[in-house]
């Protein structure tokens, strides 16, 4: 009798929260309604960032398979969405398998779904929700067709070849980001296509990340993913051809520390590769080539490595490709002195020319630039003709 009793104060509790979110809910507020069946938890968790980036975690215990979560929200976010039951402790990848991630956003919004099926959850209220479940139906398949490489990945403890695993990801990573690109460009004006452009500005290159983001109006340019979006591009341009080169200090494989702008008065090559990447690999060789070519002191070489985790293999790469011949220095990925992140490198190789007055000359390799080699020869080659002139006629 006494439990009955308690299940029946418990019902009219949540009947009169019902009720009270029956009332129209405020432009700043949303009010999400689960209502879950199948397998039962009694506890919810959600997470996602409000309006200044900051993270906001909630938890919500569950009655009689439903709950209510309501606060502030002036924009739509990425929230994710797990279930468990009070005092269970789960691991990170259990707790994972139990968590959905939604688009939240303002307003009166109602999930429902069984807990055991994270895929079979709908939310209904969120026009964002859509167009996210939309862009996700496009690329499901393709995820799919990832998971024994993810695996395959996820077991490797070797960094090294837990990198060179990583590089079999291009294909994919290429069609999921150019998928992604034509969804943006179908859906102006859409906090998941700004999501969605936060996560790829590194990999569309400037022009195209330029483009998308002056497509936005105010209010999302002025939101909080806005503001990183137009940081990282602005980032980006700070490094592009024309631009004053960024300084650093950073121990050669020597120990000895080397200043860039020791080298004001040359040229300076800068060569972002690793020795996890075939194709850094290929283009060390082309380097060396160079090397012999333009043997001249007016030409200074830096190898850049993103081998931080594996420095044994970085030196054994840098001897084998002969690039020991010039400074090689470690990205510092990381750490505040991350050479990659003070050049915006994310593609290797990535090969940045500096002109003697500390100016960047041109960046080759960006954006899997299938000539890159080519226009960094005829670059150079304008640049010291005088010399290959003087040798082709010995």
């Amino acid at each position: 009798m006494k439990t009955k009793f308690i299940g029946f104060i418990i019902t009219i509790l949540f009947m009169l929260q019902q009720a009270a979110a029956q009332s129209s809910v405020p432009e700043n507020i949303f009010t999400l309604h689960g209502r879950m069946h199948g397998t039962h938890r009694d506890s919810v968790i959600l997470l996602y960032q409000d309006g200044d980036g900051q993270p906001v975690f909630q938890s919500r215990p569950i009655y009689d398979d439903r709950f209510i979560i309501t606060d502030s929200l002036t924009k739509p976010t990425l929230a994710t969405i797990a279930f468990k039951d009070q005092g269970e402790m789960l691991t990170d990848s259990a707790l994972e398998a139990r968590s959905h991630d939604i688009f939240i956003e303002p307003g009166r919004l109602y999930l429902g779904g069984d807990i055991a099926k994270m895929d079979s959850l709908k939310l209904l209220g969120s026009k964002s929700q859509e167009e996210f479940v939309e862009l996700n139906k496009i690329i499901a398949p393709v995820k799919a067709e990832m998971i024994p490489l993810t695996e395959r990945y996820n077991h490797e403890k070797d960094p090294e070849r837990a990198a060179r695993i990583g590089t079999l990801f291009a294909p994919y990573d290429n069609w999921m980001k150019n998928t992604t690109y034509q969804f943006i460009l179908k859906h102006p004006n859409s906090y998941v296509s700004l999501h969605e452009l936060m996560n790829y500005v590194t990999q569309m290159g400037l022009d195209s990340a330029k483009y998308i983001f002056n497509t936005f109006d105010n209010d999302l340019k002025s939101s909080y993913d806005g503001r990183q979006v137009a940081t990282a591009i602005e980032k980006i341009a700070a490094v592009q051809a024309g631009k004053p080169s960024v300084d650093f200090t950073a121990s050669d494989a020597n120990g000895l520390s080397i200043n860039l702008g020791s080298f004001t008065g040359k040229y300076v090559l800068l060569n972002f590769w690793a020795s996890w990447s075939t194709a850094s690999r290929e283009s060390n060789a082309h380097i060396v080539e160079l090397y012999n070519k333009y043997k001249v002191d007016s030409l200074v070489i830096i190898s850049i490595a993103d081998n931080d985790a594996s420095t044994d293999a970085w030196k054994k790469a840098a001897l084998a490709d002969k690039i020991d011949q010039w400074t090689n220095l470690l990205s510092g990925i990381g750490t505040d002195n991350d050479l990659n992140e003070k050049y915006a490198v994310h593609f290797l190789p990535t090969k940045i020319l500096i002109a003697p007055d500390g100016k960047i000359v041109g960046r080759f390799g960006d954006n899997n630039n299938l000539h890159a080699d080519v226009l960094l020869d005829r670059t150079l080659m304008n640049i010291f003709k005088d010399l290959v002139a003087k040798s082709s006629t010995r």
